[in-house]
């Protein structure tokens, strides 16, 4: 019977929602519930609320007579199953990130201005600088920035005469997080929801191999890139 079906997978859903927000049996509420609030769950939103009607009909008046009431349909048990695959296997970050081959990227010996054209026409506004394939800091507005107030700025200036403002941790008013390139989208995008730390803001999340900012980078991403995903 689709009845027995579908309670079979609405308790499933629960399962892989109680281990994803960590509920256990002293819990109180919902993981439902909490899943179609939170951001994640929006585009499910209208066909849970159906499925927790349905499921709370069928817990309290499954048959009568032993005939059943209401028979769940095919494409309701296949949206549960939808949801459950979302949940157990959300999508990773890396799919909508900009890959490191694909990003303008600098080297110390490189000119200054010429890289700030660069960044202008392409809509860069934080580029990876790299030696010998090496990451080794961000350039931006914010080191040009940082370095116009304490030397002053001249056009011959190159990538690497700003190399005191370049590590991640030098950055005055923006922050850079280092995260595994098997991270989930809502991993991300909950770290760019997080309030500034010390007044910085998150500009860039770098996706590495093993999550540190000593590992090759595979792709990066921005606020923006999270919005439209």
């Amino acid at each position: 019977m689709r009845s027995e079906e579908f309670l079979d997978k609405y308790k499933q859903l629960e399962e892989a929602l109680n281990l994803k927000y960590g509920f256990d049996e002293k819990t109180f509420g919902s993981p439902v519930v909490k899943f179609i609030n939170d951001r994640e769950g929006k585009n499910y939103r209208e066909k849970l609320d159906l499925c927790r009607e349905i499921r709370n009909f069928l817990s309290h008046h499954a048959d009568i007579d032993g005939e059943a009431v209401i028979e769940p349909s095919e494409s309701i048990i296949k949206f549960l199953d939808e949801v459950i695959q979302f949940v157990e296997r959300p999508p990773l970050a890396i799919g909508f990130c900009t890959l490191y081959d694909n990003v303008l990227k600098t080297t110390p010996s490189q000119k200054a201005q010429t890289v700030m054209k660069k960044m202008q026409r392409m809509g860069f506004s934080h580029i990876p600088v790299v030696s010998e394939g090496e990451f080794i800091g961000v350039f931006s507005i914010s080191t040009v920035f940082s370095y116009a107030l304490k030397y002053g700025i001249t056009e011959d200036l190159t990538i690497g005469d700003f190399a005191e403002f370049l590590p991640p941790d030098k950055h005055e008013n923006e922050r850079f997080k280092f995260m595994h390139k098997d991270v989930s989208l809502f991993e991300v995008r909950a770290e760019f929801e997080k309030k500034p730390f010390r007044s910085k803001k998150l500009a860039v999340i770098f996706l590495t191999e093993n999550g540190t900012p000593n590992s090759k980078v595979i792709g990066l991403l921005t606020p923006w890139d999270v919005i439209n995903a």
